[in-house]
């Protein structure tokens, strides 16, 4: 029979690799690295003030965690795997498709997961059927589920929300709060860079200076813009890309750089055709 010490490790360890979490990044404060290895591979039991600690930082309860079973954290990641497919392709209606199938709703137990889930639920709402109210409610939905006891450690998806609230605001003329949540998760971003590998960044800095572009403040847009050709290129991803190639390419024209803005054109063109062929 599996006991208490065979299970714990093993499960937080599941939920640790699901959510892209180091063991430096779980155990940091809480534990040594060292002992949050053992922990995991079931040679240590950990006190109920560090388990507490470690779960908290996971997004998941004492309970919860006893509750599952060796595997159970894995049951839907298919179909979780296919959410971040379709994003990725920008293909809404299939992932509104999905996220609304049993295989995806019966599977939110994980914070992080719920977080996600909310986040694409805003996305798809705002982009299929431009219904600002509802999205926002997704959206805000998406960021109650951050571990605001914990802001060291802030997921990718909280800093990607974060971004999509502030380009909605942007769209229904909120300027304050566009300004505040756009560069408050390129804030989040820079301050943890090195922990961060998503491509999808780049559209934080698209959303950002295109906002900027349209409050006509050309240089902090084209320093935006520049930032995420550039972590798109770094992670050799052409997500977003073919839109800020067009965005730099507008606010060369504004600056009344014709020649620059006919090769951004350009660019954009021969990224779109090598997009479609892939």
């Amino acid at each position: 029979m599996e006991t208490l010490v065979d299970s714990f490790g093993t499960i937080i360890k599941e939920i640790r690799k699901e959510q892209k979490m180091t063991q430096k990044m779980l155990s940091q404060d809480i534990c040594s690295q060292s002992v949050l290895s053992r922990i995991e591979n079931n040679e240590e039991l950990p006190n109920v003030m560090v388990m507490a600690q470690i779960c908290q930082r996971l997004g998941v309860t004492i309970d919860h965690v006893m509750s599952l079973s060796n595997g159970t954290i894995r049951g839907g990641l298919k179909e979780f795997e296919l959410l971040d497919v379709y994003f990725q392709k920008r293909d809404y209606r299939k992932l509104e498709q999905i996220l609304k199938s049993p295989e995806v709703t019966e599977n939110l137990y994980l914070a992080a997961d719920c977080q996600r889930y909310y986040y694409y639920l805003g996305v798809c709402e705002f982009t299929l059927r431009k219904n600002i109210t509802q999205a926002l409610c997704y959206l805000k939905e998406a960021l109650s589920y951050s571990n605001s006891s914990d802001r060291s450690h802030v997921s990718d998806t909280e800093i990607q929300l974060i971004s999509c609230i502030g380009k909605i605001y942007g769209v229904a003329g909120r300027t304050a709060e566009a300004r505040y949540y756009l560069s408050r998760s390129i804030q989040l971003f820079h301050q943890s860079i090195n922990d961060r590998t998503k491509s999808e960044f780049s559209q934080i800095f698209y959303n950002y200076g295109s906002f900027l572009f349209h409050q006509n403040e050309i240089e902090a847009a084209l320093e935006q813009v520049s930032q995420g050709i550039h972590w798109a290129q770094e992670k050799n991803s052409y997500y977003y890309l073919n839109d800020l190639f067009i965005l730099k390419s507008l606010i060369f024209k504004r600056k009344g750089e014709l020649k620059k803005a006919l090769f951004y054109e350009e660019l954009a063109q021969s990224v779109k055709k090598i997009s479609k062929s892939l």
